[in-house]
């Protein structure tokens, strides 16, 4: 869309809602705020007392479709030599419950009907499931390695759990370690799993390409860069091509070539010109199996941060080469005569057997937050990270976007003299209820047009459906009051995501 018809679409948009506006601006500007009738303001009250839900998980899954259809699972078919799929109808407790969870007790319990042949042990048991972004991580028992065939049951478990829509990625673990092509953890870890064909030795030539080849390998894996600030890391999948069972060496150089999306929210890690020298397999303090990294000079001599981006790239390795024979890793680096020192590169010293567990919530989830376009008066996108764990995911949300934007030429839309925390947030279903204080109105100029693009900063924010909240709507409020209009702006009904006041990159 060109520029012209974005403006243009930005007049009608005017027009619109000035022709829902229902009366004429007063003198002052108290006057602009009209009242609804007591019966409206309960049910704003009872808004404001229901809790910031947390959006995560079965809130991207169509329940309406399931509720339905059911949910497919898929079972092994020995007579045609495929896997078929199963109905089964879900109940009200499965929604309540966690849908994947119930998914895959339905595929242990084996299938219903005649002909189909179960594809997992019955005594597996199921340790756990999270979800995260576009990922749904699996725990299972040992018994699953039991399975009469484990790439078939492989290929029925990941089709099934990615028949739910909500994921385009299983990792499967058991007993807490990544899953394995077999039981001995120094085979190869088979990375995240995408969906499988339905014919047996289809599954089995895919298998046999991507993991037991033991010359070359292609598995899609989890590399972890840091957001803008260096607080977080964010996941970035990526198909990693690892030669003659070199899996760690594979994924430090393509750490070392950087994000390949970096213009969206990813940002590199290791210091420019860095090079992995070699490394080696070590024996830890107690009987654990580590990594010792070997580093360039470059390592130390261009990096350009401070304790945070030094944090960064220690848990940025620690993270991404989480294999499962891998318990923790080691970091030297060439001090420039050819001997490799642990000293620290800021202040944190080296010389430790690093694991996960130093870094605590270091991982984060990727969101984006509309600012305004200082030369479009349109809206620009920037993305941020908020911890993966957030429970009051939507108000951490609008936190970020009170604050300052870090893109050249865009504005706030927030004004500087109202807090993050004077903003109140309750999702109810699909829709976000915010309440703004009286004060954002004041202390600026009115501006119909400027107001309408930062009313739509915040809906565009909570509606986007990269943020993953399953928010359809937002509804606004005052001091906890649902108002006619402001400035000739209906704010009675509710909005939509409207893409058409965003800037195209």
């Amino acid at each position: 869309m060109s520029h012209a018809i974005r403006l243009l679409s930005i007049v009608l948009l005017i027009a619109l809602l000035t022709a829902c506006a229902s009366g004429q601006l007063a003198e002052q500007e108290n006057d602009n705020i009209k009242r609804l009738n007591q019966s409206e303001k309960e049910q704003s009250t009872e808004a404001e007392d229901s809790s910031d839900e947390d959006i995560s998980g079965q809130s991207n899954i169509d329940m309406l479709t399931i509720r339905q259809t059911g949910i497919t699972v898929y079972f092994l078919d020995e007579a045609a030599g495929q896997l078929s799929a199963e109905q089964r109808k879900a109940s009200d407790s499965d929604f309540q419950d966690d849908l994947a969870e119930n998914v895959l007790k339905e595929l242990i319990e084996g299938p219903e009907t005649n002909g189909l042949s179960p594809v997992m042990p019955e005594d597996v048991r199921v340790n756990g499931v999270e979800s995260a972004d576009n990922i749904l991580y699996v725990d299972l028992s040992a018994e699953f390695y039991g399975s009469k065939d484990p790439g078939v049951a492989r290929a029925a478990l990941v089709n099934s759990l990615l028949e739910l829509g909500a994921y385009k990625y299983v990792k499967l673990y058991v007993d807490g370690s990544e899953i394995t092509d077999t039981s001995d953890a120094r085979a190869g870890a088979l990375g995240l799993l995408s969906r499988y064909p339905l014919v047996v030795s289809e599954i089995k030539a895919l298998e046999a390409q991507n993991y037991y080849n033991s010359e070359l390998r292609r598995i899609d894996r989890e590399l972890f860069f840091q957001d803008y600030s260096g607080k977080f890391l964010l996941p970035e999948v990526r198909t990693i091509t690892v030669r003659k069972g070199g899996d760690a060496e594979a994924i430090v150089n393509e750490l070392i070539k950087g994000p390949m999306a970096e213009g969206e929210g990813y940002h590199p890690i290791l210091p420019k010109g860095t090079i992995l020298e070699k490394y080696e397999l070590v024996q830890g303090n107690n009987d654990t199996n580590g990594i010792a990294l070997y580093f360039s000079k470059e390592f130390r001599s261009q990096f350009s941060g401070g304790a945070e981006q030094e944090y960064s790239i220690i848990s940025s390795l620690v993270y991404s080469l989480s294999l499962p024979d891998i318990h923790f890793i080691r970091i030297y680096y060439n001090n420039g005569t050819g001997e490799y020192i642990n000293e620290p590169v800021y202040k944190t010293p080296l010389n430790m057997e690093f694991t996960t567990g130093d870094f605590p919530a270091r991982v984060g989830r990727k969101i984006r937050v509309y600012f305004g376009d200082g030369n479009s008066g349109l809206l620009a996108p920037e993305y941020r990270a908020v911890d993966r764990n957030e429970l009051r995911t939507a108000s951490r949300i609008l936190s970020e976007l009170a604050s300052d934007p870090i893109g050249e030429n865009h504005v706030r839309v927030i004004p500087p003299h109202v807090e993050p925390e004077d903003f109140q947030v309750k999702v109810l279903g699909k829709t976000a209820v915010v309440d703004v204080p009286a004060d954002y109105f004041t202390g600026a100029e009115p501006d119909n047009r400027r107001f309408i693009r930062d009313i739509y900063a915040v809906v565009n924010t909570l509606t986007d459906p990269v943020n993953d909240m399953d928010i359809q709507e937002v509804q606004f409020t005052v001091d906890g009051d649902v108002l006619d209009s402001y400035m000739d702006i209906s704010l009675r009904d509710t909005f939509v995501f409207n893409p058409a006041l965003i800037k195209e990159e």
